[in-house]
């Protein structure tokens, strides 16, 4: 299911979203990240029909979404599903009751409902679980539950607000895996709203970033991470960082460089440039001491890259030839702040 937003602007008593264009292929996995206030959740409350637009169109499957009359649009709205960070099961009813809820209010056959509703769960690697109750299932296992009861109505769609939010790290990979899974097998479309770049590197092809409803930035997950255009991303993509920053660092890293300060740089080492001798060609050429302060392996879904911590003695002509040097050697760079140079280099 692709779909088209044309100029959708969202007003209350303020403007939320402002001149929003967005284009989203059939089977692609987008996510809209911003800080909070951005204007995410009011976009997705748009996508699914919840919020009437106040102006601007949205086209899903080449079939118009906005200003139609309600019984068309809820008609589209069967192919939509939503997953959301409160798992909003019904205490009451067991795993396969919930997923058979939806099916149940569309006053379908109970019993092709029921064999449906097993097959969804057994697809979400929930069999043995039909029976349980939401207070029986760990928040992995009910949030499970929510994604076979929003696949149930044959969904072509899904929107996912903050749905990893209440969930441990290990369990959020699992669910993230299952979405990826899930995508390659039913070729469903999945728009994730997030604040955390931790879960958009996992899953997602393409990224948007919202800041004061606004679009700002739209790239491939690979360019978003590694070579960001716009402030709101590249801060974004920073608290990412700086969470593995060591906390002595931390507490001395300088917004501004003072004298005898040094520049602590971030460097990004793709996979092609991840064997080239970088570093001991900069110490010659520009004949500075750089220290490595700490390093590592990551990843942007399958593909591997290096990630460098460096302090450079702070030279403003020396800095600027460095990062235009290292943006000709296609490594993505970035100074995180600025630390005294004494424990640096001595």
């Amino acid at each position: 299911m692709s779909i088209i937003i044309k100029n959708l602007e969202k007003s209350y008593d303020v403007v939320v979203l402002k001149g929003i264009n967005l284009e989203v292929p059939q089977g692609q996995i987008l996510g809209i990240i911003g800080k909070s206030g951005a204007g995410k959740s009011t976009l997705l409350r748009c996508l699914n029909g919840l919020e009437e637009p106040s102006a601007g169109n949205i086209m899903i499957n080449d079939q118009p979404f906005t200003g139609i009359p309600d019984k068309d649009r809820r008609r589209i709205q069967q192919k939509i599903g939503n997953v959301f960070q409160s798992f909003n099961l019904l205490s009451r009813l067991t795993a396969l009751e919930n997923v058979m809820f939806p099916l149940k209010l569309l006053k379908q056959d109970p019993q092709a409902s029921r064999k449906k509703a097993l097959k969804m769960l057994h697809l979400v690697g929930l069999k043995g679980k039909e029976n349980d109750y939401p207070s029986q299932l760990s928040g992995g296992q009910s949030q499970r539950v929510a994604i076979a009861r929003a696949l149930i109505s044959d969904v072509s769609f899904l929107l996912c607000d903050e749905f990893t939010s209440a969930l441990d790290i290990e369990t959020s990979l699992e669910i993230l895996e299952l979405l990826r899974d899930l995508n390659k097998r039913l070729g469903i479309t999945i728009i994730l709203i997030t604040h955390d770049m931790a879960i958009v590197r996992e899953i997602c092809d393409e990224v948007c970033v919202l800041d004061k409803g606004q679009i700002v930035e739209k790239n491939d997950i690979t360019s978003i991470l590694l070579y960001p255009q716009n402030a709101v991303t590249k801060s974004l993509i920073r608290n990412l960082i700086n969470k593995d920053l060591p906390h002595h660092l931390q507490e001395k890293l300088m917004k501004k460089p003072t004298p005898n300060s040094a520049a602590l740089f971030r460097l990004f080492f793709s996979s092609q440039t991840a064997g080239d001798p970088i570093i001991s060609s900069i110490v010659k050429k520009y004949d500075v001491p750089i220290n490595i302060l700490f390093g590592n392996l990551d990843h942007i879904r399958e593909t591997a890259f290096g990630c460098l911590i460096i302090a450079i003695p702070y030279e403003v002509s020396k800095i600027d030839a460095i990062v235009n040097d290292l943006a000709i050697r296609d490594v993505s760079s970035e100074i995180l702040g600025y630390l005294p140079q004494k424990g640096c280099f001595t």
